[in-house]
């Protein structure tokens, strides 16, 4: 170590040349990093300043003269910036606003119009920020400025863009809606034009904010705020020609367009087209008329020009005549005319046309498909300045007209064969009550004279029964055939057996049959057993029962044959027999009531002609279908066809289980009869059998025996009576004592009035008037 180095050592210690080492290299730095930042700066898109405590620009960057086009050391060298850089309107106040930076330690900004070196202008905006040293002195402002002068010009034409939308919107011709969705998605009414007042007739301003349900509650159900909220999420457009709308406040036809504005926003253009829609129906409905009157005429409609060749024809024309508009045209229609009228029209249509007179006629066409129309031809002249100028006409289908002239003749024969008909139904009523009414007070006379044996007494009691048996069937029939006449018979349904109901029919009809010597011929019956249907029993029972008792009747010797089949649920009925026959004259009318064979002369086997009356009413109650077939000498075969539902096959067996009475005691039997004479005559002949009775007056009475826990097995219930009816007594009763059997007795004898006596609780039916052995089978029947 030489002598300099030991004296350095001696007067710099090594700790302090340390400090000094270390305080040289802290100024390289910040000499390093000053020059970074003063590149940056300088390099920036900003024009950044620095401005000391008195408010002097100390150091700026070259971007000045991008921005002003003055250098950085022309900046520095301007006396009064201000004055130099600041537009004369705005240099007071960028003073005020300079000063105060400088004293108050706080950042801030200020814009102004800033002059160019060419003294064109600009728009400035200037920030700044206080710099300090690390003791934390102030060493003044630093600024930086953005030319925004575009962004203000943008901004300027942006708001005026705005003006002259809202200028559009407000002015526009069409109402105009604005929705939102909120964070429900929800769409909530947020705007409206003034063109939506005028045509809504509403301030829109209380409608602010709403969900558009509350806005306008008619729109709910109707599809359109579907439509709206898809056009605020999806961007969806939705046009319709036409939305309904009508609530308290408005109503009209609107066309709407919907669209989205931004997402989550949506505009509906509407505009009231209500005038508009009913033109346009108005104009339909004429056009239609139009229409109506040319192409849907119910005539056919033809122009021609003056010389008759046709010009026009309607849709009605081509329809009836069977040919195209073109085949109509000039006279090549003529070919369609039926040839036996062809000549005839022709000399018609040309002296009418040649004379320039209206012509009325009527021919007929031969279509292409060899059928015939008749028409009736219409024509008119058709004038224009006192000149003819063509015909108008039209044709009427009058087919339906000639076939009715056709068949007036029949009808005619018919209707006189009708009142003759009628004149001897009035007198078969008349006979066929007076015939068994005079047997009935004939043989009375007869029994009360007292001048009889005990022998012939007990004949005219039968021929006295006889006679009212036939009284009261007359009436029966009269009764029954008049209710389904007038339709108040109802058809009803239920299941039953076709093989039992036919052998009760034929058991019925067995001894009559005997006693004429004829036989039955049963067909098909075997493949019956068990064989049930849905249907209405009673009336089918009626309808077979009368048909075999005509057969019995009508056949003096021979044989009876009985059909019966059922297939694709119809039932098909056939009775045939060997009887006198119908002749074919009179087959037609056989389904009149009182008709005959004999029907002008006298009448035989005691029938009063209302059967089969009774059969084809029944028949068509039930929706089916009657055939007769017949002539004189050899017999009649009549089949019915009914629709009915096949039910499952059912073994043999009763249904009706009756209740075990007690075996020591008798019966007990409550009559309830207002009428006095018909409860001594219950009374009298229950009192012959070994029966207990009660008796009740009215249904009171009947319901305070039971209800006094009197033990009865059975009750004769009439169902008219003053005061409390059978029905409703009925009813009471089967409330308090459910098991207790009731019969309806009554005068009501449809088959209407059994059902109603029925469904009123009753168990069984027996209509009057009766004789004591139907009463004796009812009860026995019953317990």
């Amino acid at each position: 170590m030489n002598r300099r180095n030991i004296m350095d050592e001696q007067q710099n210690p090594p700790d302090k040349l340390n400090s000094i080492t270390a305080l040289r290299d802290a100024e390289q730095l910040a000499i390093k990093q000053e020059e970074m930042v003063e590149a940056i700066a300088n390099y920036t898109a900003n024009w950044e300043s620095w401005f000391d405590n008195n408010g002097k620009i100390i150091w700026t960057n070259p971007v000045s003269v991008k921005f002003t086009g003055y250098s950085p050391a022309e900046i520095l060298a301007l006396p009064d910036y201000v004055e130099s850089l600041v537009a004369e309107a705005d240099r007071e106040r960028v003073s005020k606003v300079l000063h105060e930076a400088l004293l108050e330690n706080c950042d801030s900004s200020v814009e102004f119009q800033c002059i160019r070196k060419d003294h064109s202008l600009f728009r400035m905006l200037v920030t700044w920020k206080h710099i300090y040293n690390k003791e934390g002195i102030s060493l003044g402002i630093r600024t930086s400025g953005q030319d925004i002068t575009n962004f203000r010009k943008a901004e300027e034409d942006n708001s005026h863009t705005e003006s002259l939308y809202r200028q559009m919107i407000d002015n526009a011709p069409f109402g105009m809606h604005f929705y939102q969705l909120n964070d429900q998605d929800m769409l909530i009414f947020t705007s409206a034009n003034q063109a939506a007042n005028t045509i809504l007739g509403i301030d829109h301003l209380h409608l602010l904010g709403l969900p558009i349900e509350e806005a306008f509650p008619s729109l709910k159900g109707t599809g359109v705020i579907e439509h709206y909220r898809d056009a605020a999420l999806n961007n969806k457009t939705w046009v319709t020609d036409q939305i309904y709308y009508s609530d308290q406040k408005f109503s009209g036809v609107f066309e709407v367009k919907a669209f989205q504005t931004v997402p989550g926003r949506m505009v509906a253009i509407f505009s009231d087209i209500t005038n508009r829609k009913q033109a346009e129906e108005a104009l339909q409905e004429s056009q239609q008329l139009f229409e109506t009157l040319t192409r849907v005429s119910p005539v056919g409609i033809f122009r021609t020009n003056a010389s008759g060749a046709t010009t026009f024809v309607n849709p009605k024309w081509t329809a009836l005549t069977g040919l195209s508009f073109q085949d109509a045209m000039d006279y090549k229609y003529l070919s369609a005319i039926h040839p036996d009228d062809r000549e005839e029209r022709v000399k018609e249509w040309n002296t009418a046309v040649k004379k320039g007179k209206p012509v009325v006629s009527e021919y007929r066409f031969l279509r292409s498909d060899g059928s015939i129309i008749w028409v009736q031809g219409h024509a008119v002249p058709e004038i224009a300045d006192g000149r003819l100028k063509g015909y108008i006409g039209t044709i009427t289908d009058i087919s339906e007209l000639k076939l009715a002239e056709q068949e007036l003749l029949i009808a005619k024969e018919k209707a006189e064969a009708s009142n003759r008909l009628k004149t001897t139904f009035m007198g078969n009523i008349s006979h066929e009550i007076r015939t068994p009414l005079n047997g009935i007070i004939g043989f009375a006379e007869l029994i009360s004279s007292g001048n009889n044996t005990k022998e012939e007494n007990e004949e005219c009691i039968g021929f006295l029964n006889n006679s009212i048996n036939r009284l009261t069937r007359i009436i029966d029939n009269i009764m029954d055939l008049s209710m389904m006449m007038s339709g108040n018979i109802p058809a009803t349904s239920e299941n039953f057996r076709v093989d039992t109901l036919i052998k009760e029919i034929i058991q019925h009809h067995e001894l009559p049959a005997t006693g004429k010597n004829l036989r039955f011929i049963k067909e098909g019956l075997d493949q019956l057993a068990g064989k049930s249907v849905i249907s209405d029993q009673s009336l089918i029972k009626r309808i077979f029962n009368e048909l075999v008792s005509n057969a019995v009747k009508f056949t003096n010797q021979g044989n009876v044959s009985i059909s019966c089949s059922i297939n694709n649920n119809t039932l098909i009925f056939n009775v045939k027999d060997s009887g006198i026959g119908i002749s074919q004259h009179l087959l037609p009318y056989i389904f009149e009531p009182f008709v005959q064979e004999d029907v002008y002369t006298a009448r035989v086997s005691n029938s009063n002609g209302l059967g089969l009356s009774i059969v084809n009413e029944a028949v068509n109650l039930l929706g089916g279908i009657v055939v007769a077939e017949s002539s004189p000498e050899t017999g009649t075969s009549i089949t019915v066809s009914l629709p009915v539902i096949e039910a499952p096959d059912e073994k043999d067996g009763s249904f009706y289980q009756p209740e075990t009475i007690r075996q020591n005691d008798p019966p007990v039997i409550l009559i309830v009869e207002d009428e006095e004479i018909n409860m001594i005559y219950l009374r009298r002949i229950l009192s012959l059998k070994d029966y207990k009775l009660f008796l009740a007056n009215n249904g009171l009475e009947a319901i305070h025996l039971i209800e006094q826990g009197n033990h009865i097995d059975l009750i004769l219930m009439d169902m008219k009576m003053p005061g409390m009816d059978g029905f409703e007594t009925t009813r009471r009763i089967k409330e308090i004592a459910p098991d207790i059997r009731i019969a309806a007795i009554t005068a009501y004898a449809s088959d209407a009035d059994r059902k109603e006596c029925i469904e009123a609780g009753c168990d069984d039916y027996l209509s009057k008037p009766f004789q004591k052995n139907d009463l004796y089978q009812l009860i026995k029947k019953m317990l």
